[in-house]
């Protein structure tokens, strides 16, 4: 009779194998802010956007085997179904109107996946993970690998978006961001707004059929060139007050934001205010919620409350973005 193992006896090792493959790994933007001043909403919100991702990942043949926290990872045997997969879920998600300031961060990578029964494992994972936490809110950010592998193949708009080091190790990923390419109508609109070009400019006036074997011609006599009239300038009138004090300077409006706009009642005001501290939490994480009570105090006028909340925002791009945003949201409740 056999005797049994010692219980701390080392285990043979399980199956281990390396297969290529396109890891999706994505997560909500500013999770913690947006807990931080409505968790029942993002938690809505949350079970939403894992709906969407699933229904998109099953759609694609993706295989989902991970979910932590707000997290999504999945794999796929094709780039490009990983990439068509992320252009979709993002659409869906920015269609979603219920959830205004859910983003989602997504980012891929291609390169081997060592499977131990079955689990994956390696450093393709870490680096997709990686790419997610730099993808912008609403963005899908791919390694150079999979822009190689993806682009000749899809119908999707790349840009460079630059080379980070990976962590505790000597590697460095050029990136890139995806998005879904101009549609026929923006860039239909886009031709519509360029001046047809004058080309009476650069026209010739075709030989005669006399000249065409004879003798040439001298050239025409260039006439004189005429005087030109200027105006008279006028004449330099000095006030007669004192010029110590210096006019106070004054501030470019923000774009797309009108500078004064009509009241609304108490109750669309609260609900205005609660959907613009959401769109700020993208940013400012939980503190957006204390500038908006802040500012709200001091201020009765929506649109210049937000502009003024836009000032807290360093990066200038964001802060269009929300400025946009919250010049939506601000339209939506008052119809």
């Amino acid at each position: 009779m056999m005797d049994n193992p010692a219980p701390d006896a080392p285990q043979p090792a399980g199956k281990r194998v390396r297969r290529l493959r396109a890891v999706f790994a994505a997560d909500m933007a500013n999770f913690g802010g947006l807990v931080s001043v409505d968790e029942t909403n993002t938690l809505d919100a949350l079970w939403a956007t894992r709906r969407i991702a699933r229904e998109e990942l099953a759609a694609h043949g993706g295989w989902l085997f991970g979910m932590p926290g707000d997290g999504i990872f999945a794999l796929f045997e094709s780039a490009v179904d990983a990439v068509r997969c992320a252009l979709e879920t993002q659409a869906r998600l920015a269609a979603m109107t219920k959830f205004d300031a859910v983003r989602m961060r997504i980012g891929i990578h291609l390169g081997d996946v060592l499977f131990h029964d079955d689990l994956p494992f390696g450093e393709t994972l870490v680096i997709a993970a990686r790419l997610e936490s730099l993808a912008d809110p609403g963005g899908i950010l791919v390694s150079a690998a999979v822009m190689e592998a993806v682009a000749p193949r899809i119908s999707a708009t790349f840009g460079e978006k630059g080379v980070f080091d990976l962590k505790h190790s000597p590697r460095r990923i050029t990136t890139f961001s995806v998005s879904m390419p101009p549609s026929a109508t923006d860039m239909n609109a886009t031709v519509s707004r360029i001046e047809p070009l004058d080309r009476t400019v650069f026209s010739v006036a075709p030989a005669r059929p006399e000249e065409w074997n004879g003798p040439a011609s001298p050239p025409p006599p260039v006439p004189e060139a005429r005087a030109l009239s200027l105006p008279k300038a006028a004449p330099l009138v000095v006030p007669s007050h004192p010029m110590d004090a210096a006019p106070a300077p004054v501030e470019d409006p923000a774009p797309d934001v009108p500078r004064s706009s009509p009241p609304m009642d108490s109750a669309a005001s609260e609900a205005c205010l609660a959907d613009i501290a959401h769109a700020l939490t993208i940013y400012l994480g939980p503190v957006a919620g204390l500038l908006v009570k802040r500012h709200a105090t001091q201020m009765t006028d929506l649109a210049a409350l937000v502009e003024d909340l836009a000032r807290e925002i360093p990066a200038r791009e964001e802060r269009l973005q929300f400025l946009s945003r919250a010049q939506q949201l601000v339209a939506r409740r008052r119809h």
